[in-house]
């Protein structure tokens, strides 16, 4: 377990870079500072996207695992809660995305998908 921490943790990292670096001075709206909103908004898109990227990958290895079971139960119910957790995480992801609709839309924001 403690072997996987670092790796996740750096590709955390990585992954957050083109989130924080998005903006330059010339994006800013006003001298106060950037809007937390489309931030926020930039941060979504961002997961969203990473999590389809990961779940679409994670997908095609279960499906890996399932073709090349071969008959081996033990091997076929992994690949299959494979295929579970990553639909759950497209799920996750489109809720994180409903979310923020319903939220712009109570604050009076605009939402662009």
């Amino acid at each position: 377990m403690k072997k996987i921490i670092l790796p996740i943790l750096a590709m955390t990292m990585l992954i957050a870079i083109p989130v924080f670096g998005a903006y330059t001075v010339q994006d800013l709206p006003s001298a106060t500072g950037v809007d937390i909103w489309t931030l926020l908004e930039k941060t979504v898109q961002w997961f969203f996207n990473i999590v389809l990227f990961i779940a679409a990958l994670y997908i095609v290895y279960s499906g890996w695992l399932y073709i090349t079971a071969a008959g081996d139960d033990e091997k076929a119910k992994k690949a299959l809660s494979g295929l579970v957790h990553a639909l759950i995480g497209i799920g996750v992801a489109l809720l994180a995305k409903g979310l923020m609709y319903v939220v712009g839309t109570f604050l009076g924001k605009t939402v662009t998908f």
